[in-house]
């Protein structure tokens, strides 16, 4: 078997491969099947960025909120 760099596979005492040591910073890939699986959980903060806005949506809906408002500008 090839060593790669950043991975390391133990071997149980039959000597078949038991666990694999990966570092998620040389192989950021794995990370994406590890969500996949559910072995590792998005953190809140990348929940709410994916249910986020544009600026442009952002503009757009304070405008559509402004336009409801029943004001009247001030008389001088």
């Amino acid at each position: 078997m090839a060593r790669i760099s950043g991975i390391q596979i133990e071997k149980d005492s039959k000597g078949r491969p038991a666990y694999a040591h990966i570092n998620l910073k040389k192989h950021k890939e794995v990370i994406i099947f590890l969500e996949q699986i559910g072995a590792i959980e998005e953190d809140e903060f990348d929940k709410m960025f994916k249910n986020g806005i544009t600026g442009d949506e952002l503009r757009n809906e304070l405008h559509k909120r402004i336009d409801k408002w029943d004001w009247k500008p001030e008389q001088r």
